[in-house]
C-alpha cells in the first residue's frame, strides 16, 4: 500500500473519554497544559519549545520512547490526532479541555489550511498551522516560542538548528543508498520523499525511484538498485538482515554496508517529520566530530541528559 507524502486528513470520530484526559496529573498541572498539538510532530514542536504546556500527546509514545524522555512525557495521556495519521481525537473531548491554542505542524497546502479553517470553527478555539518544511525548522521554533511565550527558549534552539542545517547543507556528498524502513525492510521513502530528505539533503543519493512518497517494494527491486548502504531504523531489521547474502552482497561482489541510526525516543530521519530530525542533520553533517553537537540539541529538544543520547552504528 502506498501512503502519500501528505498527512491523511481525518474522520472527526473517537473515543476519548475525559477522565482520560486529566489521568497522571494534578489538576493545577492540567490547567497549566493549554496547548494542544494537532499532530506528533506538532507535539514534538511544542515539547521541545514549552513542553510544560503540551496537554497530551496525539500519539502516546511507547515504552523505549518514554523511558528516554523525562517524566512528564509518561505523565500526558493520549488524546488522539487532530490531523495526521493515529488514532483520531473526539473533538467534543478535545472542546471540553478549553485549550487556548491548537498546533498543527506540517504541510500548509490549501487541503490542511481548510481542515484548519473548519477545526477551529468546530471548536472554538484558535488554530495555528506551521511550516513543517526541514529547511524551514528554526523559523517554526521561533514562530512557536512567539505563541508560546517561550522567547527565551526558542530562540536558542532556533539560532542552534540554524547553525545545524547550514553544516547540513555543506555536506560532502555521500554514498547511494536504500532506506530500510519496519522490520522486513521492504518499506521505503522514494526519491523525493518526505521520509528521506534529511539523507538526501545531506548529498546521498536514494536509489528508490517510481514514486515520491512512501510504498512497499521487493527484494529483487532493490538488488536491482544495488545501494552502497542499507539505512534503517529498526534494530529487528538489522539483526535479521546482518548475514543475509541478498541484502548484503552487491553485484559486484563488495558487501553493502548497514548503517542503524537511532530511533528513540524518536527517529532521526523521521518517525515523526518534526524538530527531531535535526539530529539526523546533524550526524550528517560531521559523523566524526557531532557527538558534543548531537548532545546539546538532544538535551535542548527532550530535556534528556547528553549520556543517554543512542548513537549511529555501522554494522560489519
Amino acid at each position: 500500500m502506498i501512503t502519500t507524502r501528505r498527512s491523511a486528513l481525518i474522520g472527526l470520530g473517537g473515543a476519548l473519554t475525559l477522565s482520560a484526559c486529566s489521568r497522571g496529573s494534578s489538576a493545577d498541572a492540567a490547567d497549566h497544559r493549554d496547548i494542544v498539538a494537532a499532530g506528533s510532530p506538532a507535539a514534538l514542536l511544542v515539547w521541545a519549545v514549552a513542553r510544560d504546556r503540551l496537554a497530551g500527546w496525539p500519539r502516546r509514545p511507547g515504552p523505549a520512547a518514554l523511558a528516554a524522555l523525562p517524566a512528564l512525557a509518561g505523565d500526558l495521556p493520549e488524546l488522539g490526532a487532530l490531523a495526521g495519521g493515529g488514532r483520531p481525537a473526539n473533538l467534543e473531548a478535545i472542546a471540553a479541555l478549553k485549550p487556548r491554542l491548537v498546533i498543527d505542524y506540517g504541510d500548509i497546502d490549501p487541503d490542511h489550511q481548510d481542515l484548519a479553517r473548519r477545526l477551529r470553527t468546530r471548536l472554538g478555539t484558535d488554530w495555528r498551522l506551521i511550516d513543517g518544511a526541514l529547511t524551514r525548522i528554526p523559523e517554526a521554533i521561533r514562530e512557536a516560542g512567539e505563541l508560546l511565550g517561550a522567547g527565551r527558549t526558542a530562540v536558542a534552539l532556533a539560532e542552534q538548528a540554524a547553525g545545524v542545517l547550514e553544516r547540513w547543507r555543506r555536506a560532502p556528498p555521500g554514498p547511494s543508498f536504500y532506506y530500510a524502513r519496519g522490520t522486513d525492510g521492504l518499506e521505503t521513502g522514494f526519491s523525493g520523499a518526505l521520509a528521506t530528505e534529511v539523507l538526501e539533503g545531506a548529498g546521498w543519493t536514494n536509489v528508490a525511484r517510481g514514486s515520491r512518497d512512501i510504498g512497499r517494494v521487493t527484494r529483487e527491486q532493490i538488488a536491482a538498485w544495488d545501494p552502497e548502504v542499507l539505512v534503517t531504523l529498526d534494530p529487528t531489521f538489522a539483526k535479521a538482515v546482518r548475514h543475509d547474502s541478498v541484502w548484503r552482497w552487491r553485484r559486484d561482489g563488495g558487501r553493502r554496508r548497514l548503517l542503524l541510526l537511532p530511533d528513540r525516543p524518536f527517529g532521526w530521519v523521521d518517525r515523526p517529520p518534526s524538530v527531531n530530525r535535526l539530529l539526523g542533520c546533524a550526524w550528517l553533517a560531521d559523523p566524526e566530530g557531532s557527538t558534543l553537537a548531537i548532545g546539546g540539541l538532544s538535551r535542548r529538544i527532550y530535556g534528556m541528559a547528553p549520556a543517554e543520547i543512542p548513537q549511529p552504528r555501522w554494522i560489519g
